[in-house]
């Protein structure tokens, strides 16, 4: 009995990280207060930053174990907010994780900007292409928060896992590997995404 009543309280945070990264507004902050970003998913934790209470698209990479704080970028590093003051934006059901997300990695510098459907732009300080036809991200049948999304000859793999750019203390919720063809060679570049909210 112990172990159901157990469950039943982990089944809202379980349900809720198995669903990040995702995109939440402010809510319930009075116009002249704002939101505190903590150091550590706690109220006594110190403020490393703020929310301003009309703040939308707020990336949310992972939850605490209790499913009440959402941890998120503010400036060049990351911090934690109470998921009471936060509201989840509806999915989108003809997209898996999100209409576009934007992808980027270190040494070399490159990004990559994608909206399923669409296109899929590469950009790093030797090149920029735009790939018009990019397809829709398909989910892995055995392994849950492993994606690929396909465009040209090029393939991308996402993951739901942590991921740091390695510059900064900010934390994404999403990796990548990228395989890029052009002119018949094959370049691995890896990395992070964040969902784009454009």
């Amino acid at each position: 009995m112990i172990r159901l009543a157990f469950l039943l309280f982990l089944l809202p945070a379980m349900a809720l990280a198995q669903g990040l990264p995702a995109l939440f507004d402010v809510t319930g902050v009075a116009q002249a207060d704002v939101l505190n970003v903590r150091s550590a998913p706690s109220g006594s934790a110190p403020i490393i930053g703020s929310l301003h209470p009309d703040e939308t698209n707020i990336e949310v990479t992972e939850t605490n174990d209790a499913g009440t704080w959402g941890r998120l970028n503010v400036g060049e590093t990351s911090g934690w907010a109470s998921l009471r003051f936060l509201e989840r934006q509806p999915g989108d059901p003809d997209y898996a994780l999100a209409r576009s997300l934007r992808c980027f990695g270190t040494e070399p510098f490159w990004s990559l900007s994608l909206t399923q459907g669409q296109e899929a732009v590469f950009s790093s300080p030797d090149s920029q292409a735009t790939v018009p036809g990019a397809g829709l991200l398909t989910a892995s049948r055995n392994s849950p928060g492993h994606f690929a999304v396909g465009f040209n000859d090029s393939t991308a793999i996402i993951r739901r896992a942590a991921c740091s750019d390695g510059m900064s203390d900010q934390s994404f919720g999403l990796t990548i590997d990228l395989f890029l063809s052009h002119g018949g060679d094959t370049a691995l570049y890896s990395g992070c995404c964040r969902i784009d909210p454009r």
